[in-house]
């Protein structure tokens, strides 16, 4: 067999073998979810949310409870301005493949277009997607009403 025969076939072989193993498997999902969603508040913290850009994934959406919506280029235009937050008990997360999905509530002293958001606890829903190795947020539900 030639070297380039070998060559050829060696790397055949290891693209197989990467497609059959499959994403990677968290130990405890709803543990890497809750690092996730401090993440994304701790980036909402400040008005230029250094890092936003690259922790929203190119076909982000976001719903809101007040029937309003926003793509990720009208998201980084105009996001919500987190002044404080405490998240709930309980993160859940399940993870399907490259996707993982989160129900979790907040405690939140937010701001969206100016206007102040109720300071109860409120439930959101996530979705993650591993992409290029790194967990990007996909989609964002948020159910807290203005004040």
């Amino acid at each position: 067999m030639t070297f380039r025969r070998l060559l050829c076939c060696l790397t055949v072989g290891a693209i197989s073998l990467s497609a059959c193993s499959g994403p990677e498997r968290l130990a405890d999902p709803s543990a890497t979810a809750r690092e996730l969603v401090t993440e994304f508040l701790t980036i909402l913290s400040t008005d230029e949310a250094p890092g936003l850009d690259d922790f929203l994934a190119d076909g982000f959406q976001l719903q809101r409870a007040d029937g309003t919506g926003a793509t990720k280029t009208e998201y980084l235009a105009n996001h919500a301005v987190v002044e404080s937050f405490e998240l709930g008990d309980k993160v859940s997360a399940v993870q399907s493949g490259d996707l993982l999905t989160v129900r979790w509530t907040v405690v939140v002293e937010e701001a969206v277009s100016g206007q102040q958001l109720s300071r109860q606890e409120a439930p959101r829903l996530s979705v993650f997607v591993r992409d290029d190795g790194e967990w990007r947020l996909l989609a964002h539900a948020n159910f807290n009403l203005p004040a």
